[in-house]
């Protein structure tokens, strides 16, 4: 398994829905994801892998201290641009170098509280399954609030499902 090449292709994938969702349809309350987004989803998504880049250039990575950026949730262009920032230094993550992960937030940005030992390789893992588990919720929600919208058939599926399936129907 590639990780830095599955999360592009996730990456892909979400800027393939990105492109074909007007910024109505992605900012929308809908009442299956208790009146939050698409958007809001996808910006959570972004926020994860934002949180490991940054954290990974310091050592320690907090996913609650999260950036929240309202214009990832509201435009679909800019959140596809946002995406695309982001692959490159994904690219240059070293997998093997150790990360503190820290738990929770102090507003006096000291390091306190609940921390273990990862790696980037294993947070990296960790966004990847974060994002698919999400964009299989998004999927979800498509298909209720938008029927006619096309969905991607493989939109939040694990690559090994997708390898799995195809080797079943061989």
């Amino acid at each position: 398994m590639n990780l830095k090449q599955e999360t592009a292709g996730v990456i892909q994938q979400i800027g393939g829905l990105l492109e074909r969702l007007d910024d109505k349809m992605y900012a929308e309350s809908l009442d299956i994801f208790s009146n939050s987004s698409i958007g809001q989803h996808i910006r959570h998504i972004y926020e994860f892998y934002d949180c490991l880049v940054h954290g990974a250039a310091t050592g320690v990575v907090n996913y609650d201290k999260r950036e929240r950026n309202l214009q990832i949730q509201s435009e679909t262009t800019y959140c596809n641009y946002a995406f695309q920032e982001l692959l490159p230094a994904i690219e240059n993550l070293d997998i093997q170098q150790e990360v503190k992960i820290e738990q929770g937030v102090d507003l006096s940005d000291q390091l306190s509280g609940e921390t273990i030992q990862s790696s980037t390789g294993r947070e990296l893992m960790y966004a990847l399954e974060h994002a698919i588990h999400h964009l299989a919720i998004i999927k979800m929600g498509l298909r209720i609030h938008f029927p006619d919208f096309q969905v991607d058939e493989n939109l939040g599926v694990a690559p090994s499902t997708i390898e799995y399936r195809k080797a079943c129907v061989q």
